[in-house]
């Protein structure tokens, strides 16, 4: 009897050992590739990660693993909330399609017909445009002088339609005319449903799809009065493999938040594909990829790029990221979510599920004269119009030249021309397009777009190296004259009052004071611009621009007055003359590097 006894407790004993790893054997290949890619980064080159895995329109997998933050070991699950980055976009889109499909609005009608008439007047639209070519990345738009996210909560704005309005960008090129990833656009689509809806983006979007779906732990605006209860610490990844927190725990602040942003959860994020997956979205979906496809490479303008039945989104904010992959003709899905902003972990949903290569239609007609292509081109997210834009323009601009060889240097590549204005790798096995070189009606470059979805326009000739290099020579040289002479009148001024000498007069000191004050907040602005790049702009950089003006203006009207007094008394002061005309210089150079608000 003992013997027997002694059997079943070892037998029970070893079924309570084999148990755990039999519920945790991959049930089919797709789980065991996850499960792999999940060991090969997981504690490697990201602290944490959650993963959604649907196979057949049926939930695979919707897990965390590794830990959501190292110091309190909160390990990730289900409903760890991470930021989202650019999936934010996809609300935006599934928004504006399913509004559409009720018959509210038309996709293909002139923004205009929704919006305020006050609001158009301040786009200053040089093309009408639609709410497609807004979610395609088909308007036309440029960079934009505010980032996409802020180190403050107080950076970020009360209302969709301040944000917008805080900086218009410019309509670079006619709309359909280049697919170009724009986050105004995508913002500029969410307030064309705020005024067709008559509700506040977020409410609509929680009304229609995050509440029906049960996406409660979803946030489409995060600010510090929402501090979600079980939000994920974001992480940088180091050279010798070790994570250090971020600062403010990785938290970053939408400046144009249906654009990016967002919140969730894999929870969430899991009830939102099977969504996709079923016969309830499937109207919404298939649209959602028909508008994804589509231009000169096959590839669309929206953060979802999809080739025929699949599509992929890989994204990041500064400490967070995502990526996903999904295939409406089998409904299968794949998305990872990380507390580090990059790992190879990110590869596994476009691994999983292959987008494949799109065919392009390429262009008839004569071939282009590559002379006419030659000149200075710069990434279309670039931005001109302030200091810190024009400054880092050094980094993003590049050279297209013809070689004697008949082929075009563009980028890394030597450049073939297969079709009219469309080029491939001259290197290359294949003529596969790489490059496509894009014209307006009058037959100047108006964008050069390539198959990895980077756009281009040509730069002015006014911010090329040469140009460029000269007049910020002169900015530096001007404001440290205005700086020395204003301290040596200001010494030469206390001087002569201490010998008693009145001859220097106050009319001739003050505008040179001035025009101290003046370089002065110039200076600041550049030294800061120079030490931050794009993070400084900020609330204190754009003060410093408003100061910047007052102070011009200060010194102009001091300037008037100064020589009038002289000129009054038939004398033209001679530090009145050469300095007012070299301020009139330092103005013209202040203006043109954007250093003050005009």
């Amino acid at each position: 009897m003992k013997k027997r006894i002694t059997f079943v407790l070892a037998l029970l004993l070893l079924l309570s050992c084999v148990m755990p790893i039999a519920a945790v054997a991959p049930a089919d290949g797709a789980v065991a590739a996850a499960q792999a890619a999940i060991s090969a980064a997981v504690g490697v080159d990201a602290p944490g990660a959650a993963i959604v895995l649907y196979e057949g329109g049926v939930l695979k997998m919707a897990d965390g693993f590794g830990y959501a933050d190292l110091d309190t070991r909160l390990l990730v699950t289900p409903d760890t909330v991470f930021e989202i980055g650019d999936f934010s976009a996809l609300f935006v889109a599934v928004a504006a399609l399913k509004l559409a499909n009720s018959g509210a609005f038309s996709l293909d009608a002139d923004i205009a017909t929704y919006l305020p008439d006050r609001f158009v007047k301040k786009l200053e639209l040089t093309y009408p445009i639609t709410t497609r070519q807004l979610l395609r990345g088909r308007a036309g738009f440029g960079g934009r002088i505010f980032d996409l996210s802020f180190e403050k909560p107080t950076h970020a704005f009360e209302s969709l339609e301040e944000a917008l309005l805080a900086d218009v960008p410019t309509q670079l090129f006619a709309p359909d005319t280049a697919t170009h990833r724009s986050a105004f656009g995508i913002a500029l689509a969410a307030f064309v449903i705020e005024n067709v809806t008559g509700k506040p983006y977020e409410q609509y979007v929680q009304d229609e799809l995050l509440s029906p779906l049960g996406m409660q732990q979803t946030v489409l605006h995060f600010t510090d009065k929402e501090q979600p209860e079980k939000a994920a610490t974001g992480y940088i990844y180091q050279a010798d493999g070790s994570f250090t927190e971020a600062p403010r725990g990785g938290r970053s602040y939408a400046g144009l938040y249906p654009a990016t942003g967002a919140l969730s959860t894999a929870a969430d994020l899991s009830r939102f594909l099977g969504w996709l997956a079923c016969a309830e979205g499937a109207s919404v979906r298939d649209q959602l990829l028909a508008t994804a496809s589509g231009d000169a490479f096959g590839m669309g303008g929206m953060v979802l790029t999809a080739v025929g039945t699949r599509a992929v989104l890989q994204t990041a904010t500064p400490y967070f990221s995502l990526s996903f992959s999904f295939d409406s003709a089998s409904g299968s899905s794949a998305l990872v979510l990380a507390n580090v902003c990059d790992t190879v972990l990110l590869d596994f949903p476009a691994a999983y599920m292959p987008l494949g290569t799109a065919s392009a239609t390429l262009p008839d007609g004569e071939m282009l004269d590559l002379k006419d292509l030659r000149g200075t081109y710069v990434s279309a997210d670039a931005e001109y119009r302030t200091f810190v834009g024009r400054l880092s323009i050094a980094q993003k601009r590049v050279s297209v030249r013809a070689n004697d060889d008949g082929t075009l240097q563009f980028l890394d590549m030597r450049l073939v021309q297969i079709a009219r204005g469309v080029f491939a790798d001259a290197d290359a096995d294949t003529n596969r397009p790489v490059v496509q070189f894009l014209l307006d009606h009058e037959g100047e470059v108006s964008a050069v777009v390539t198959a990895s979805g980077d756009t281009y326009t040509a730069l002015p000739f006014y911010l090329s190296r040469v140009p460029a290099a000269l007049l910020y020579g002169l900015l530096l040289l001007l404001m440290a004259w205005f700086l020395i002479s204003g301290v040596f009148a200001l010494l030469r001024y206390i001087t002569d009052r201490y010998n008693g000498d009145r001859s220097e007069r106050a009319v001739v000191l003050i505008p040179q004071l001035l025009a101290l004050l003046l370089a002065a907040f110039v200076g600041v602005q550049v030294l800061v611009a120079a030490r931050m790049g794009a993070s400084a702009l900020s609330s204190f950089y754009f003060a410093m621009r408003v100061m910047t003006l007052l102070a011009a203006i200060g010194t102009t009207v001091a300037y008037i007055i100064g020589f009038v007094a002289t000129m009054i008394e038939r004398e033209l002061h001679r530090r009145i003359a050469y300095t007012g005309i070299m301020l009139v210089v330092f103005l013209f150079v202040i203006g043109f590097w954007g250093l003050t608000v005009i």
